[in-house]
């Protein structure tokens, strides 16, 4: 199975610092961001991955080359601005076409998510879409419990949701290219939950939550990058390799 790793995006969200590198190619703890992600996916045996570039694409490309310098096999879809994140699988189409499904990961988001579990949960469900998600999700404002005569009778600040939140890994049929193309990808920007998920429940399509206990940050901010690069080497580890403690069985992928 191939990872596409979602990388063309301008990072917004992160500037100034992004007005010089892409958000991938940011520095965290002595490597690029992008490149502890795909250890992180390495870990659990994938081996063979498709980038989309696009934003300061040569940055991305001149570090990572083709992957030969992990052992690994890196190939790269490329357009002149980023098409949202349906528009890059659609984009990348060429070089997944051998494949029957394919896990899109984005390249901004550390997540320890059991890759191996979400393969096998995905096997078994079927359907064309798995969608990772966690209830590990932490507000950043406080919640109030409001009663009949607007007293407040419970405030709980920076409270946990406590429910299923994307944080951005999904298992995608091939299949999935064809409704992608019903949005003209070539010239819209296309997204997959906002624009096309909806068209495959509307349609009965299958699509699978699979939910689980597992940490994530997303480093698309900049007060989040911050406190990632402030943090402790060996704390900060942690985080961004999950501790590097997985079986590593190729076999599976």
């Amino acid at each position: 199975m191939e990872a596409m790793i979602l990388a063309a995006g301008k990072g917004t969200r992160l500037r100034p610092v992004t007005d010089y590198i892409p958000k991938p190619m940011v520095p965290l703890h002595g490597k690029p961001l992008l490149e502890w992600v795909m250890l992180y996916l390495l870990s659990y045996g994938i081996t063979e991955y498709v980038i989309a570039i696009s934003y300061l694409a040569e940055q991305i490309e001149n570090y990572f080359g083709d992957g030969s310098r992990w052992g690994i096999k890196i190939e790269y879809g490329r357009g002149a601005s980023p098409a949202g994140k349906a528009g890059e699988v659609w984009r990348c189409q060429d070089l997944l076409k051998d494949e029957e499904r394919f896990l899109v990961v984005p390249g901004d988001t550390i997540c320890h998510l059991n890759y191996r579990e979400f393969m096998e949960f995905h096997d078994q469900q079927g359907g064309m879409v798995s969608v990772a998600l966690s209830t590990q999700y932490r507000l950043e404002v406080g919640l109030a419990e409001v009663d009949s005569d607007s007293r407040i009778t419970a405030f709980l600040e920076k409270t946990n949701l406590n429910r299923p939140v994307s944080t951005g890994p999904y298992l995608l049929e091939a299949s999935i290219f064809s409704y992608i193309e019903r949005f003209n990808p070539s010239r819209n920007e296309v997204d997959l939950p906002g624009d096309v998920f909806p068209v495959l429940l509307r349609e009965g399509k299958q699509i699978n939550g699979f939910v689980q206990d597992y940490d994530w940050w997303d480093i698309g901010r900049l007060n989040d990058y911050e406190a990632l690069a402030h943090m402790p080497p060996q704390r900060a580890e942690l985080i961004l390799y999950g501790g590097g403690k997985h079986v590593t069985d190729a076999s599976i992928f």
